[in-house]
């Protein structure tokens, strides 16, 4: 498979438990670890290991539509998935849609290595 094409793939979860009560959790599909993030009526995704040094980003601190690595501090855009600390990385991160009792993601960005 090409990676656009795996890249494009959407990912259909239950909404997990932890998302209702605390916010975030992380949800396993398509081979992938994803931080799911709610803000009030509002759905964020993004790839579960920091880019930087693979720092737990479900350890993370979101704020507004940013989350910080809880390791190193490095910050990602979760709209777009770019590092403000190093704008050479870029995270994957995904649209995120709630249907009845399940979440679609489907990745917007493609991450750099």
């Amino acid at each position: 498979m090409a990676l656009q094409e795996e890249n494009e793939r959407e990912i259909v979860v239950p909404i997990p438990e932890d998302l209702v009560k605390d916010g975030v959790a992380v949800v396993q599909a398509a081979g992938r670890d994803v931080v799911v993030l709610r803000e009030g009526d509002a759905y964020r995704a993004i790839d579960r290991w920091c880019l930087h040094e693979e720092g737990d980003l479900g350890e993370g601190m979101m704020f507004g539509k940013h989350i910080k690595c809880p390791v190193h501090g490095f910050i990602f855009d979760l709209v777009k998935g770019q590092c403000l600390n190093q704008f050479s990385m870029v995270a994957r991160v995904y649209e995120v849609e709630v249907h009845g009792n399940e979440l679609t993601m489907r990745p917007i960005t493609k991450p750099t290595s």
